[in-house]
């Protein structure tokens, strides 16, 4: 039952309610007893099936860390959370000038991780960026093609964890300005940002 049906449901329910207590339906007090029984068993149903819906979704994630600059450790958590990676990383990135951030993915490659980074196109060729570094690398790197700014700053790990928030990875971002970094674990929140990355990858240009 989808939750539109469950709203409609808990609509119905209180409709009935109010009628069978407070309207004078032209139907005998028993029926009317049996009616109100029926429906307010259909109104817990309804409830308790949207409240164990609720706590599985709660359940299913879990806020692994979350870190503020400057000087915060979000840093830190991206490097060590690259050198934790199993299988596959994905980047979407703003700003990237961190040395220790482009170190931590060129060795993550070297020991077969995949790779995959979008940049802003915008950001490429600035100061101190590391595309064309990751690029001489080998890591597969590619510019965003959107008519806007691709203002993400996302990297997917193992498709199950999620390191997303205004954290840019730069110097500034690090030491200097106030930024936030929140590293979610899940399975179902991970395919979600997947689905944006791959989006965005697609249309990217190599």
């Amino acid at each position: 039952m989808g939750m539109l049906a469950r709203d409609e449901l808990k609509a119905k329910y209180c409709i009935a309610r109010r009628k069978i207590i407070g309207e004078d339906l032209n139907m005998s007090w028993k029926t009317k007893l049996v009616v109100f029984v029926i429906v307010f068993l259909l109104g817990v149903y309804v409830g308790a099936s949207a409240f164990s819906r609720t706590q599985v979704e709660k359940t299913d994630s879990t806020i692994s860390s979350v870190n503020f600059s400057p000087n915060g450790g979000c840093e830190n958590q991206v490097v060590s959370w690259i050198n934790r990676a199993n299988s596959s990383i994905h980047v979407l990135t703003y700003s990237f000038t961190l040395d220790s951030v482009r170190n931590a993915l060129i060795d993550a490659y070297n020991r077969n991780i995949s790779i995959g980074i979008v940049f802003e196109h915008d950001n490429i060729a600035g100061s101190g960026s590391e595309y064309q570094n990751l690029k001489n690398a080998g890591i597969d790197v590619r510019s965003d093609t959107g008519s806007g700014y691709m203002h993400d700053k996302v990297m997917i790990v193992d498709g199950k964890v999620v390191l997303t928030g205004s954290f840019n990875w730069s110097s500034n971002a690090e030491n200097e300005n106030n930024e936030n970094l929140v590293v979610i674990t899940s399975d179902n929140i991970a395919a979600v940002y997947e689905n944006e990355f791959q989006k965005i990858w697609n249309s990217a240009t190599p």
